[in-house]
């Protein structure tokens, strides 16, 4: 499924981190509940269901070559007082078939994390399909029977080549203080119905900064810095189009494979000129928590100015506690931490981080209780430098009535063992002791390719991954019981990638092997 978002993104990491997460199991076991008891009688089951907006639901269209992606919001369950969290274990899917609606499990055209499954995105869950014909969908409850149906309507579109470009925006474009910059695509052919999807296999995107002779081929091109849905990508709003994040003025041309007829986009980063460093309010120095306890202040302007993403790590966030201030980061003393991908609501911890809109600023949650903060910035403009005096105070009235994440059900997971894979209450269903010395190729099979369903859009298998995918028997082992999933630095300029699933059906465990010494190695099970 082709991840797109919109030009204006909320929420940025402070830095890039990826982690390596290594899974080494002895076994590995899926396990469905034989009933519900104990901790788990508490699930909330649903008794109305709702679409969560106009837009998603009850009918969805969408037009694609071949095939088009569908995505909606999961409804609105028990009239909005319970969260698809609560819910997950009462809903089921069913697709229909002829004039039945049948389990989408049994139907052998649906493969569950291949062409459809669950998103995760800014707090919002749903689902998504990869569909080649109109289809009708239903979720249902479990325990009530209560159902909610959808429609998701599929044009074929012919592919064409391109003869023709004009801009619909630009070409001259500006971007923001955060470097965000977009333009929708243009009128291919002097014909406003040709669709982007129409010519997209046609469509080359090249970039250079604007002083270099030299045109960069981005597609699949993580060593020139460019990386999709990280510094550029595509977006859905009116149309369709490209967004950027830059640090300096670039040229984005786009041009056709087969009639090498192009365009050439000028977006202009303006780079700020300091004179000094003193920090002055951006819009006011008081704040009230919402009533999730949220609070958003932009970051002070500098000189007169709004922040840009490079002066960012110079500044000072301090926490006044008991009379003393403290550092933010600090979570030890602040009682605040760092949330670098947005609020975390599995968490009850106080949390911060950054968002970018337009400008940059922080954000805090939940904020019970009034507080005092003070954000400071060098008086030399070097981070580490002195501030001096050199702060913005801001008192934050906090919302006694916002809510905190329960967590007190957050115990560990009992598990069971080679030897006695038995666990209380639960029927195993699917397990692999890894007993020879290869993979049982009737529970696992491997999955290759850098793309998904062959689109360059998708890279990282439609996840953002810096991976590729191997079968290589120095990635995957068997070796006295164990699965072995180890990741190698072996960068590629088109890389080729390979997902391990077990064949249980409904389950899949992938291994992601990477390229990059930094980049993620899992191997969980999932299920829908």
């Amino acid at each position: 499924m082709r991840r797109s978002r919109t030009m204006e993104r909320r929420f940025m990491q402070k830095a890039l981190c990826l982690f390596l997460a290594i899974g080494v199991l002895a076994s590995v076991s899926l396990w469905q509940p034989a009933q519900v008891h104990g901790a788990e009688a508490a699930a909330t089951t649903v008794t109305s269901m709702d679409y969560f907006s106009a837009a998603d639901g009850p009918i969805i269209s969408k037009s694609g070559v071949g095939q088009a992606s569908y995505g909606f919001v999961m409804p609105k369950f028990n009239g909005g007082s319970a969260t698809w969290n609560d819910v997950a274990q009462d809903v089921g899917v069913k697709v229909k078939v002829g004039a039945n609606w049948v389990d989408i499990d049994s139907v052998s055209s649906f493969i569950y994390n291949q062409n459809w499954g669950h998103w995760s995105d800014g707090g919002f869950t749903g689902y998504w399909f990869t569909l080649s014909a109109t289809t009708e969908i239903q979720l249902y409850s479990k325990a009530n029977g209560v159902t909610l149906n959808y429609t998701l309507v599929f044009q074929n579109i012919n592919k064409t080549t391109i003869t023709a470009m004009a801009p619909t925006q630009g070409p001259q474009i500006t971007a923001s203080f955060t470097g965000g910059a977009g333009f929708t695509y243009p009128t291919f052919n002097n014909d406003p119905a040709v669709t982007y999807e129409a010519v997209a296999d046609d469509l080359k995107v090249y970039v250079k900064p604007v002083n270099s002779t030299t045109w960069i081929d981005i597609d699949n091109n993580a060593a020139s810095g460019w990386i999709y849905d990280q510094n550029f990508g595509q977006f859905t709003d009116g149309g369709g189009g490209y967004w950027f994040n830059v640090t300096e003025s670039i040229n984005v041309k786009l041009e056709s494979k087969t009639s090498g007829t192009n365009v050439v986009y000028t977006i202009t980063f303006n780079e700020p000129v300091r004179n000094s460093y003193v920090i002055t309010p951006y819009e006011g120095t008081t704040f009230t928590a919402d009533a999730s306890g949220a609070i958003g202040v932009p970051l002070p302007k500098i000189d007169g100015g709004a922040p840009i993403g490079t002066e960012l790590d110079n500044f000072v966030y301090q926490i006044n506690i008991n009379g003393q201030w403290v550092n933010m980061g600090d979570s030890g003393l602040s009682g605040f931490t760092y949330s670098a991908n947005g609020y975390n609501n599995m968490s009850d911890a106080n949390q911060w981080g950054y968002w970018a809109d337009h400008i940059y600023g922080l954000w805090f949650q939940p904020i019970q209780e009034d507080m005092l903060i003070r954000i400071g910035y060098p008086l030399n403009g070097q981070k580490g430098g002195s501030v001096g005096s050199n702060y913005v105070n801001y008192t934050f009235i906090g919302n006694p009535n916002a809510p905190r994440p329960d967590v007190s059900d957050q115990e560990d997971i009992v598990i069971g063992t080679p030897s006695n894979p038995a666990i209380d209450g639960m029927n195993l269903i699917w397990q692999d002791e890894f007993s020879g010395t290869s993979l049982d190729m009737s529970k696992w099979n491997y999955e290759q390719g850098y793309y998904l369903n062959d689109d360059p859009n998708t890279w990282g298998w439609g996840n953002a991954e810096l991976q590729h995918y191997t079968d290589s028997a120095q990635n995957v082992f068997v070796q006295d019981g164990k699965l072995n999933i180890r990741a190698l630095n072996d960068p590629k300029s088109r890389r080729i990638q390979t997902g391990m699933h077990s064949t249980h059906p409904g389950k899949s465990t992938r291994k992601i092997i990477s390229p990059l010494p930094m980049a993620g190695l899992t191997s969980v099970p999932s299920c829908q």
